[in-house]
């Protein structure tokens, strides 16, 4: 029997939700006491929720077994980057998570130019976003900012369209922080 992975309860609830919202399905994830308050599993949730949704909104009979792929990829993508990228990189695991996301669904190659470019300027964007939202040390929070600011980059690619929220969760982890910026973060319960 193989091995359990520290992403198999993420694959195993991803593949059973039929979510199009990935701002909602991220909570669900994150809520789940599976799911550390930091680190580089965020770095596979993020895409992979984006995925998931995708392919549910595209209702393709083979759905499982192509969202098993890209789930499978995503977590081959997304463990080559370390926890603290944001600090070493200067590039947010969350944001690079959702461009891997974005170059699955596109079938982006190293020498294909089609979605090249799109894929680089919608992480730049994500990482403006997650920049401006506070300071280091709030995966949640990154997470929450790329996942909602990637949904309409995924809705311009035509055929399966992401449902946007505009409903703002509330953080139930900000305990777990010791360095949350309180009412200064959007997500926080007594946000300013």
């Amino acid at each position: 029997m193989a091995e359990e992975r520290q992403q198999d309860w993420i694959i195993e609830r991803l593949i059973a939700s039929a979510s199009t919202a990935p701002t909602e399905l991220v909570e669900e994830v994150m809520a789940d006491p599976r799911c550390p308050a930091f680190g580089p599993i965020h770095h596979f949730i993020v895409g992979s929720v984006l995925l998931a949704c995708w392919r549910n909104a595209e209702a393709a009979p083979n759905r499982d077994a192509l969202l098993a792929a890209d789930l499978e990829e995503m977590l081959a993508r997304s463990s080559s980057v370390p926890g603290a990228t944001c600090a070493r990189w200067g590039v947010c695991g969350a944001a690079a998570s959702a461009g891997m996301a974005y170059a699955i669904v596109r079938g982006n190659a190293p020498l294909r130019e089609e979605g090249w470019q799109e894929g680089q300027l919608m992480v730049s964007d994500l990482l403006a976003q997650i920049a401006r939202s506070g300071k280091p040390r709030c995966c949640k929070r990154d997470s929450r900012v790329a996942i909602a600011a990637a949904v309409p980059y995924f809705n311009t690619l035509g055929g399966p369209q992401l449902v946007a929220s505009d409903a703002m969760p509330t953080c139930a982890s900000f305990s777990e922080n010791g360095v949350c910026m309180g009412s200064g973060c959007p997500f926080h319960p007594r946000r300013g």
